[in-house]
C-alpha cells in the first residue's frame, strides 16, 4: 500500500472584514465566531453558530461550505472516517443546489461561483480517499472550472488563491500522468507557483488564509524544509488556535526537529493533554503525534533505544487516516537501527518508506543509505 498522496480539505478561515469590500451584514461576525469555534475544535458550537447565522443571512456565501467542514471533522473524531466520507457526500449533495441557486440570482457574485468549486473540491477528496480516481477527476475538475470563474470575475479575490496553489503544488509533486492532466485543464506544475500562491492566500485572503498557513507549514515542514519558514508561519496559528491539536503537535515537531528543547518542554504539557482527552480517534491520534515528537526527541540526543521503543509503539497503535507518520516513523527508526548496528532491521525499515510518495525527502535518503551499507560491506540479513 502506497503512502498518503498529499492532500488536504479545503477550508475557510476567518478575518476581521468580509471579501470585496461587501457590506457587513448582521451574520457576519457570527460567521466568524463559527469559523473560529471550529478550529478550536469545538464542532458541536460551530455548528450551531453557523446554522444560526445562515438563519439570519441566507444569501452569506460561507456557512454552507464551513458547514460541511465542520460537519465533517465532528463526525470524524467520534464515528470514524468512513463515517466522515458517508457524512461528506450527503452534506455535499445537499449543498451544491444551494450555490447553483444562489448563483442564479446572484450571478455577478463571484463569492458563489468559488465555494461552488470549492464544494466540489470537497467531494473530490472524499472520491480520492476511496480511490474512485474517475469521481476524482470529475468533480475535481468540476471545482477548477467554477474557481477559475470566480477568480476571472474578480481578479482581487485572494481566497481563490488557496484552491489554486494547493492544486499547483499536489500537480507538481505528483507522476507524470498527473502532470499531464493537470496542464491540459492549465494549471502550473511549477512548484514554486503553488507555493507563492498558497502565500498569497496565506497572508491577503479574507477567509482562507488559516487553511493556506496549515498547508504552507506541512509544506515547509515535511517537503521543503525550510524550518524556518515553518517556524513564522505555524506560530501565530497556534497562538490564536489554542484548542486546535494538530496546529500544536506541528510546532511540538518542528522544535523537535529543530532541537529547540526549551521550547519544546513549554509546549510538551499542552501536547499530553490534547493525548489524553477527546473523542478516541482524536485522542488516539493525537498519541501516535505525542510519542513521534518523544521519537524525534530521543533520536536527536542519540538515546536511540529510547527512540526505538517509541517508534516500535506507533507502528504497533498506529491508526490514521494517512500514513505520512508511519513513513517517517520507519525511516528514523531505520536511522537508529543503523546507528546501533542493526543493519538487517534498517533496511526493512528503510524499505517501507521506499513505499512513501517520492516527494518526500525521506524517500531520497532511505534509499541512499541502504546504497551506502551496500557499498560498505555492512551485513544485511
Amino acid at each position: 500500500m502506497r503512502y498518503s498522496s498529499f492532500i488536504t480539505i479545503l477550508l475557510f478561515s476567518s478575518f476581521l472584514l468580509p471579501a470585496n469590500n461587501r457590506e457587513i451584514s448582521p451574520a457576519e461576525l457570527i460567521v466568524q465566531d463559527g469559523i473560529n469555534a471550529m478550529y478550536n475544535y469545538e464542532f458541536e458550537n460551530a455548528i450551531t453558530i453557523l446554522d444560526s447565522a445562515w438563519q439570519i443571512d441566507s444569501t452569506h456565501p460561507v456557512p454552507p461550505f464551513v458547514l460541511i467542514a465542520a460537519k465533517w471533522l465532528h463526525t470524524q473524531i467520534r464515528e470514524g472516517y468512513d463515517a466522515s466520507y458517508e457524512k461528506i457526500d450527503s452534506e455535499v449533495e445537499a449543498t451544491l443546489p444551494i450555490y447553483k441557486s444562489l448563483i442564479a440570482q446572484y450571478p455577478e457574485n463571484p463569492e458563489y461561483y468559488l465555494y461552488l468549486g470549492s464544494t466540489y473540491g470537497i467531494r473530490a477528496r472524499t472520491a480520492l480517499a476511496g480511490k474512485a480516481w474517475l469521481d476524482v477527476l470529475y468533480f475535481g475538475y468540476q471545482g477548477l472550472k467554477y474557481i477559475r470563474k470566480a477568480q476571472d470575475m474578480d481578479s482581487e479575490l485572494k481566497d481563490v488563491y488557496m484552491p489554486l496553489g494547493l492544486m499547483e503544488y499536489f500537480a507538481c509533486l505528483s507522476a507524470a500522468p498527473v502532470q499531464w492532466g493537470a496542464k491540459l485543464v492549465g494549471l502550473s506544475t511549477d512548484c514554486e507557483v503553488g507555493l507563492n500562491h498558497l502565500e498569497i492566500a496565506a497572508k491577503e485572503s479574507q477567509y482562507s488564509w488559516i487553511e493556506a498557513s496549515n498547508v504552507l507549514t506541512y509544506a515547509y515542514l515535511h517537503i521543503e524544509r525550510d524550518f524556518t519558514k515553518a517556524e513564522q508561519i505555524i506560530t501565530p496559528l497556534v497562538n490564536q488556535f489554542p484548542g486546535h491539536p494538530y496546529f500544536a503537535f506541528l510546532k511540538g515537531e518542528l522544535l523537535a526537529k529543530t532541537k529547540k528543547w526549551d521550547e519544546l518542554d513549554e509546549l510538551m504539557p499542552k501536547l499530553r493533554e490534547f493525548a489524553s482527552k477527546g473523542p478516541f480517534l482524536q485522542q488516539n491520534e493525537c498519541q501516535l503525534k505525542l510519542a513521534y515528537i518523544e521519537g524525534v526527541t530521543a533520536y536527536y540526543k542519540k538515546d536511540y533505544t529510547n527512540a526505538i521503543s517509541k517508534f516500535n509503539w506507533i507502528l504497533s497503535n498506529y491508526h490514521m487516516e494517512f500514513d505520512w507518520l508511519k513513513g517517517f516513523t520507519h525511516f528514523l527508526r531505520g536511522q537508529s537501527y543503523e546507528e546501533t548496528g542493526e543493519y538487517g532491521l534498517a533496511i526493512a525499515d528503510y524499505k517501507e518508506v521506499l513505499k512513501m510518495d517520492s516527494y518526500y525527502p525521506e524517500v531520497d535518503e532511505a534509499r541512499e543509505s541502504m546504497k551506502e551499507m551496500e557499498k560498505e560491506g555492512r551485513i544485511i540479513n
